[in-house]
């Protein structure tokens, strides 16, 4: 980890475009290594960031039409300004967890603007790609639920998340528990194990084929421009795309004091996040490739002309120019790289004192990899926390604990 530290702070200091997602990984090895407000302290600075960038800046966008995307200042895709507030909140849980709970609001109202920033410039489809993250409401259940009061509000919650996954009986079961008003019973506390699982999506150059309705969004934007027009058809294009790692672990089995209790359970799924906002997106991206190459070529036609018939020689060296800058050019796969493929969650009820929480990636119902271990100690009426980080068979960074 503390290789993977150095390489990042280097990478952040050396690239002034890439420090936003090198700040991102780093606030993710921060997490995982029991520096959890240190975590907190990166993502806020990103988010901040990634604020302000929703102003579109008009320098920024002629530049990159000229050169590519990469000139621009990273502002995040949608579902890494969701995510923002998700770790957020689980990174403050992690350490202090004065403001998990506002950070769980926030991250629900993120996407709910995100969702109508998208229904407009999209349309009312999009709002199929912006399926609402359960993680902000579930935490928002947790937390009033733990108030031992504010079981009204733990009940609208947990019934959003039900609503959310509607297959998962473990959401039903906190429900129902949250109608009776009853956390926990006399004499034991409450342990949630936050899990991080599985390698999470990332962007990859691959070449792209325009459709009719990236032409006609392309049309638009050179319309802008200049006085460009798009033909009717244009050779593919190199624009980022998601790709998914293979799936080398899918839960984690949590054991307490050498008994087996359960599986983790999927709170958010980032891939299936991942995918569908970019999804919804994708046109737009191919559409500034597409108005990109066109002001590119009618800039070299435009300055050929100036030179008139005779100077031949300029002009072939002009053409072979205008190869090589639309062959330099690349996609923009800047990207959260460690991200996990899942958030699970795990939810059991603890005599007071000190247990030993041991933890096994599984496949299936198979175990794949060596168990985690640690010990934590749960206090009356109260909650304790347990984080871990699997993306394959074997835990990375430590088992981070937060008794309150």
């Amino acid at each position: 980890m503390d290789d993977c530290r150095v390489k990042l702070e280097k990478l952040a200091k050396s690239h002034r475009a890439d420090r936003d997602v090198a700040a991102l990984d780093l606030a993710m090895v921060d997490l995982i290594s029991g520096k959890a407000h240190d975590a907190e302290q990166r993502l806020r600075e990103v988010r901040d960031r990634f604020e302000f960038l929703e102003q579109d800046s008009l320098a920024e966008k002629t530049l990159s039409i000229w050169t590519d995307d990469q000139q621009k200042s990273y502002a995040g895709e949608d579902y890494e300004k969701i995510l923002v507030y998700a770790f957020l909140a689980l990174s403050n849980l992690m350490h202090d967890g004065g403001d998990a709970e506002s950070y769980s609001l926030q991250l629900n109202d993120k996407q709910v603007a995100l969702t109508e920033r998208a229904v407009e410039r999209i349309g009312p489809q999009a709002a199929e790609n912006y399926a609402p993250v359960p993680l902000g409401h579930y935490l928002r259940g947790m937390l009033r639920e733990a108030s031992h009061r504010d079981y009204d509000d733990a009940v609208s919650s947990y019934q959003r998340v039900c609503e959310l996954c509607p297959r998962s009986p473990v959401f039903h079961w906190d429900l129902e528990r949250a109608r009776t008003g009853v956390h926990s019973t006399s004499g034991t506390g409450v342990l949630y194990v936050f899990a991080l699982v599985g390698r999470g999506p990332h962007k990859v150059e691959v070449a792209e084929e325009p459709t009719s309705d990236a032409l006609l969004i392309a049309d638009r934007i050179v319309s802008v421009v200049g006085p460009y027009s798009v033909p009717p058809t244009i050779a593919p294009i190199k624009i980022p795309d998601i790709q998914l790692p293979p799936i080398d672990v899918d839960r984690i089995g949590v054991s307490i004091n050498g008994h087996s209790i359960g599986p983790t359970e999927s709170i958010t799924n980032i891939e299936t996040l991942a995918l569908s906002t970019y999804a919804a997106n994708r046109q737009a991206i191919v559409a500034r490739a597409v108005a990109r190459r066109v002001i590119k070529k009618a800039s070299i036609v435009a300055a050929k002309s100036t030179m008139g018939r005779d100077n031949n020689l300029t002009s072939l060296a002009m053409d072979a120019a205008g190869v090589v800058w639309e062959a330099t050019e690349s996609a923009d796969t800047r990207c959260w790289g460690l991200l996990p493929r899942d958030i699970q969650v795990f939810r059991v009820e603890l005599p007071v004192g000190t247990h030993r929480v041991s933890l096994a990636p599984l496949l299936g119902s198979r175990q794949i990899g060596s168990a985690a271990s640690t010990s934590i100690d749960v206090n009356d009426g109260r909650n304790s926390y347990l984080m871990c980080c699997f993306p394959d068979g074997k835990s990375i960074g430590q088992l981070v604990t937060a008794s309150k």
